[in-house]
């Protein structure tokens, strides 16, 4: 490769002093595709959850046993069964029938009923007769330190609590 000047000579000294500069910093493509590093970022995030989910094949594997399990029923039974195995796939479950509002009510507290009898299915006479309860600390003939009581917001003195109020001003 020869440069030729506006005289149409050929200037070796600038042929001279490119090659020097190719050398010098390395213009060469060809070596730098051999020195070229490749790097592949991986998510942490991602690479933990991989980790943590269930292999696919677990998964399948449970399903087909439970496939294999529904198959034991009569077909009535396969089709609820089925039912069940698609909602727990994530399917949405059938609309609930609809059923008038007194019949409801009356279902209702026949199932309360059913609870209770099962929670207590015999109470004893001596529990449901009255028991006197111990009387909580209210207002006692102790000083609380208090005038009076509250009730809605507004403080409430007795006549007595007003003429005790009277006499200690006085006495100062």
């Amino acid at each position: 490769m020869s440069k030729v000047t506006a005289n149409g000579k050929s200037d070796d000294d600038c042929l001279f002093l490119e090659q020097v500069l190719d050398k010098l910093y390395d213009f060469d493509v060809a070596q730098k595709d051999h020195q070229v590093e490749v790097v592949t970022f991986q998510d942490p995030r991602k690479k933990m959850k991989t980790k943590h989910t269930p292999t696919p094949d677990k998964i399948k594997a449970r399903l087909e046993v439970h496939r294999f399990g529904i198959t034991g029923y009569h077909k009535e039974q396969q089709r609820v069964f089925e039912q069940d195995r698609a909602i727990m796939l994530g399917a949405r479950p059938p609309k609930k029938q609809y059923v008038n509002y007194k019949i409801l009510q009356q279902q209702i507290k026949e199932k309360r009923l059913k609870d209770k009898e099962e929670v207590d299915p015999v109470r004893p006479m001596e529990l449901t007769l009255d028991k006197k309860k111990p009387s909580t600390s209210g207002s006692g003939s102790g000083p609380s330190g208090q005038v009076g009581r509250f009730k809605n917001g507004m403080l409430i003195l007795s006549s007595k609590e007003i003429q005790k109020i009277k006499g200690t001003k006085g006495r100062r």
